[in-house]
């Protein structure tokens, strides 16, 4: 007779844990978040929407909070970038066709200058028969809030725009054509020039490619 032995008893094998969840927000959303609030310093505004975009990776890695933050945080990075670029073209535009420029607003009906190489130097004199960047063709008298005090850049930049562009008119015809490509530069006095007695803003012709004036002005 066979000797019978019971069943062996089943084997149980540890099963294997998952690894743990990361819980809570993720810490490089909340710091894209807070650089994008400080972007106009330059540097954090790159290093939030690098932070941004690191973010989103492991979000949708790890399934972490802070989604939101970092979108809000590329995006604001984003915005600094746009508005910062746009305000370094405002300036460089500004530099061309208005400004304190103190040689220019000193010139004289009829004569002419080189503008500055960089934004912030002055503009020098030229000969109106020799290749030049712009002439003065008129001048536009400025008027102040109280008598002695200078009544700010935006205040006469307003009164000088609308003053050259008037004179341009009455002085060239609504048709003139320029000899080569040239656009209205607006000049007025800074506070320096204007307690020294400086009050009119100077209308030139400033040219606006790499071809000069190579004579005066026909009026």
């Amino acid at each position: 007779m066979t000797e019978q032995y019971p069943p062996n008893p089943p084997q149980w094998m540890p099963g294997v844990q998952a690894p743990p969840v990361p819980t809570g927000r993720n810490g490089f959303a909340i710091a894209s978040l807070i650089l994008g609030f400080l972007g106009v310093c330059g540097l954090s505004l790159v290093l939030g929407l690098i932070l941004g975009i690191v973010a989103l990776v492991q979000i949708g890695r790890t399934g972490q909070a802070g989604r939101g933050m970092a979108i809000a945080g590329i995006v604001l990075s984003l915005l600094w970038a746009g508005g910062l670029t746009i305000g370094v073209i405002y300036i460089a535009g500004k530099a061309e066709t208005i400004g304190t420029t103190p040689t220019i607003v000193g010139l004289k009906v009829g004569e002419c200058y080189n503008t500055p190489e960089g934004y912030g130097l002055d503009a020098t004199k030229a000969d109106c028969a020799k290749p030049h960047d712009g002439e003065a063709f008129d001048t536009v008298p400025l008027k102040g809030y109280l008598k002695g005090e200078y009544p700010g850049e935006d205040y006469l930049e307003d009164q000088a725009k609308t003053g050259c562009e008037l004179r341009r008119t009455a002085k060239f015809g609504p048709g003139h054509t320029p000899p080569v490509e040239a656009e209205l530069g607006v000049f007025y006095p800074d506070s320096k020039a204007w307690l020294a007695g400086k009050f009119n803003a100077v209308c030139t012709l400033q040219v606006s490619s790499s071809r000069q004036f190579t004579a005066p002005l026909g009026r």
